[in-house]
């Protein structure tokens, strides 16, 4: 792969994360955004296991879900801290 090809996949990828609204997110957001994310997969798997759907968008679903999760805890390990307000 050339030096133009890489350029042009991250242009590609912020391009796409620009088009789903998450570069504009300011970091202190970011994690309540996951958590919404999340409520809604959790509601589409519950969907998929009331009824007898193919097992592959329930595990895509679930796999989902873990990445979710993952990338939560790496936002909120990664966010700045809060002042303490007994140091003020």
């Amino acid at each position: 792969m050339s030096r133009s090809d890489e350029e042009t996949e991250e242009q590609r990828a912020w391009r796409v994360l620009s088009e789903a609204g998450l570069v504009e997110i300011r970091l202190d957001e970011f994690a309540e955004r996951i958590r919404d994310v999340k409520r809604i997969v959790v509601v589409r798997l519950r969907e998929l296991l009331d009824f007898d759907t193919g097992i592959e968008e329930r595990e895509s679903a679930a796999y989902s879900l873990g990445t979710l999760k993952g990338l939560e805890l790496k936002v909120l390990a990664n966010a700045p801290k809060p002042p303490d307000p007994s140091e003020m």
